[in-house]
């Protein structure tokens, strides 16, 4: 065998597992998160929703001097989506609203 020879057998072989991959439809592990068989028993787990707002020139300082009633600045406009996480993963946007009294954020994006 010639070294041109190798070389021309060996892209052979690769090409042929190139096309193998490219055969196998690529699909998702699980479509639904729902159809898992641990779902009842994941459905209760207990998990904190953090949402990340940006104020304006807020110190320490401001933070213990806190008083009910209180109004800080944002960077950011009322209308813009904040980013909401789940421990290190961000889970979406969403946005501040009022519900029967109470500060309530309302998921308006995943992703």
């Amino acid at each position: 065998m010639t070294g041109t020879e190798l070389v021309r057998r060996s892209t052979e072989v690769v090409r042929a597992d190139l096309d193998l991959v490219q055969a196998v439809p690529k699909t998702p592990w699980m479509m639904r998160i729902e159809e898992h068989q641990s779902w009842e028993t994941l459905a209760q787990l207990k998990v904190t929703i953090r949402a990340g707002v940006a104020l304006q020139g807020f110190r320490v300082k401001d933070l213990l001097a806190m008083k009910e009633g209180q109004v800080c600045e944002t960077v950011s406009p009322a209308t813009e989506d904040v980013p909401v996480r789940v421990g290190r993963v961000q889970l979406g946007w969403g946005e501040f609203e009022v519900a029967q009294q109470q500060m309530s954020l309302r998921l308006t994006r995943l992703g």
